[in-house]
């Protein structure tokens, strides 16, 4: 059994679990069992819908120092814990980390930030910027734990691995809009307000937690160049449909990647600050900046007047096209799965 402790919210968005629910459905397909623990029920929609238990703990996300896991795992016994939070201490590892060396237990931690030493059996960062150097040194008069890094252990579903390349198409008209899984800005509303000056047919997904439902359903019926999505079960064939992105710079960067579609994309949190510098730095999308800099309304402009300059430039997307398929091939879940259990083994 492998137990995944993570929490989603409208403050911290769905990415930690979004990722943790694509290692298990390569562990479900290797024949594991899969536990869900979150602090609150707001993602458990979302994992039990993709057949999953969810275990609600029923406290508060940002103080994990206060929550019992080592009872959680008395209960399942699991093989394996994936732990994934910005909200981890040393403290909080440490602890688990010695409950799980007794029990025999392998403990992998899921970071984006470098912030400490986190104690653990294994480390992933599978973001783009996710460099060996930077965590030896972290870890400098410590035992480093085994480190899994970068874009080649990008945790995608299944949906994702072996996809045809991308056909670029010179007259293109169609964008994709992914805000996130919270869209705690509000940039998809201010998206489509200005979307209808544009002559494109713009593709908005709307994630789960996005806490202006109504009003984007409102917005988006009195538009005629607006389709919506909600509670898609699959992205890539709508991914495909669409000739440009528009993405804050989360872990769908990695599946827009994996379907070359050329993408601008934005920040709004500080951790997808690196990713979102080190795509553009590598040429492989365009970044359009940070909203709490830009603001709203400025930086929803610039967004659709980059990917409107992006559809009449058809060599510039085949470029960025090409460059995306070496970033990532769609099997880093399963391959972040291999080493954890061979670890065990």
């Amino acid at each position: 059994m492998i137990v995944f402790r993570a929490d989603g919210n409208s403050a911290v968005g769905a990415g930690h679990v979004m990722r943790l629910l694509s290692i298990a459905d390569a562990a479900r397909q290797a024949g594991e069992n899969c536990i869900f623990v979150t602090a609150s029920g707001d993602m458990e929609q979302v994992i039990t819908a993709r057949g999953y238990e969810s275990h609600v703990l029923g406290t508060d996300y940002s103080d994990m120092e206060s929550e019992d896991m080592q009872a959680v795992l008395e209960v399942y016994k699991p093989a394996v814990l994936f732990v994934d939070s910005y909200f981890v201490t040393e403290k909080y590892l440490d602890g688990l980390l010695e409950y799980c060396r007794i029990h025999d237990i392998r403990l992998v931690y899921m970071d984006d930030v470098l912030a400490f030493p986190y104690p653990c059996d294994i480390l992933v960062n599978y973001n783009i910027y996710g460099r060996e150097e930077d965590y030896l040194s972290l870890y400098t008069g410590r035992k480093v734990p085994r480190l899994l890094q970068g874009s080649a252990y990008a945790p995608l579903r299944g949906e994702f691995l072996d996809r045809s390349p991308r056909k670029v198409r010179k007259q293109a008209d169609t964008v994709l809009v992914s805000t996130g899984g919270a869209d705690f800005e509000h940039l998809a509303v201010e998206l489509i307000k200005k979307a209808g000056q544009y002559p494109y047919t713009f593709q908005f997904v709307i994630g789960a937690l996005n806490p202006d439902k109504e009003k984007i359903r409102e917005l988006a019926d009195a538009s005629d160049n607006i389709v919506l999505y909600e509670q898609v079960p699959s992205l890539a064939p709508i991914m495909e449909t669409c000739d440009v992105a528009i993405s804050a710079a989360g872990s769908t960067l990695y599946e827009l990647c994996a379907t070359q579609t050329p993408t601008i994309t934005y920040v709004l949190a500080d951790n997808q600050l690196p990713g979102a510098q080190a795509f553009a730095a590598k040429g492989v999308m365009l970044n359009c900046g940070d909203v709490r800099v830009l603001g709203r309304e400025a930086l929803a402009g610039k967004l659709l007047d980059s990917a409107a300059s992006l559809l009449e430039d058809y060599d510039n997307r085949v470029l960025i096209s090409e460059r995306m398929k070496e970033v990532v091939d769609g099997k880093g879940a399963g391959r972040i799965l291999k080493e954890v259990l061979q670890e065990k083994a």
